[in-house]
């Protein structure tokens, strides 16, 4: 006969499981839990790499509708494309409207200058004193709003002076009025005192910064204008980018610039590459 105590002794040992059978539901466990993972990697993996990718094209197409933006805005001819230390290099003079004016004697010689708007004055943002009027620019010689300094001849002219329609101009650098006539068109460019020339770098083979550089002055050569917008530091658009940058006279007469960007991740897992033709427009 057995007492109490034996009695609840064996009711336990009957009631747990032993080390087989917990070896047997790890390892069970194990092979649920590694099909399902191969299962599973699949899916998680592509929403991923559609993140990522999602990301890099938001990035770029950011980047491309904001270069696409002002270029559309620049100054006729003042788009300069160029490669140097390993970077496209596109540059621009940025404006902030315009208009027409009354042709008049005065203002192509010597004496007091004096604009007269006949179109209705610039508004959101007005004309405002030391911004600077650009008739007929051409881009070539004195007619090129980057070559005012040191010239005999200048295509801009600074503001100093606002009344009504009448605009007071003052050449720069000691120099006579504009150099020539404006078109028939007599249409001028408001070009602000403050940004003017802007530029972007964008790598040409290995990928790195996308950079935009402004508040860096006018230079009349183009390798004079990289020294000046390096020297000003710049601001980061994207990272791990690459361009294709065409500009040739062909698309030129047309207006047209061609910029390809390729985006990468930090992992250099994913890539996405988007083309854009910005339209130009270099009518006077």
């Amino acid at each position: 006969m057995m007492t109490p105590l034996r009695q609840s002794f064996r009711r336990s040992r009957s009631s747990g499981f032993s080390l087989v059978e917990m070896i047997m539901v790890i390892v069970i466990t194990g092979i649920i839990a590694g099909m399902v993972a191969v299962f599973m990697s699949g899916p998680l993996m592509s929403y991923v790499s559609a993140s990522q990718r999602a990301d890099l094209t938001d990035t770029a197409d950011l980047a491309l509708r904001r270069l696409s933006r002002e270029i559309r805005q620049a100054l006729p001819n003042s788009l300069r494309v160029t490669t140097a230390d390993g970077n496209y290099w596109i540059e621009f003079i940025a404006t902030r409207g315009g208009g027409s004016y009354l042709p008049s004697a005065g203002l192509f010689s010597a004496g007091a200058f004096n604009l007269t708007v006949s179109s209705q004055m610039p508004s959101n943002p007005a004309i405002a004193a030391n911004d600077y009027i650009v008739i007929n620019n051409t881009g070539n010689g004195d007619q090129s709003a980057y070559g005012c300094s040191g010239l005999a001849y200048c295509n801009t002219m600074n503001v100093t002076g606002i009344a009504g329609q009448q605009l007071a101009l003052t050449p720069l650098n000691g120099g006579p009025a504009f150099a020539w006539p404006g078109p028939s068109t007599t249409r001028f460019q408001v070009v602000p005192a403050g940004t003017r020339a802007v530029a972007y770098s964008c790598p040409v083979g290995t990928a790195g910064p996308l950079r935009r550089y402004s508040n860096y002055g006018l230079n009349g050569t183009q390798a004079a204008a990289i020294a000046a917008a390096k020297a000003s530091g710049g601001n980061l658009v994207a990272n791990n980018a690459r361009c294709n940058v065409v500009y040739p006279p062909s698309l030129q007469s047309f207006g047209v610039l061609v910029v390809t960007l390729t985006l990468t991740d930090r992992a250099g897992d994913e890539s996405v590459t988007l083309m854009r033709e910005i339209h130009i427009d270099n009518a006077l």
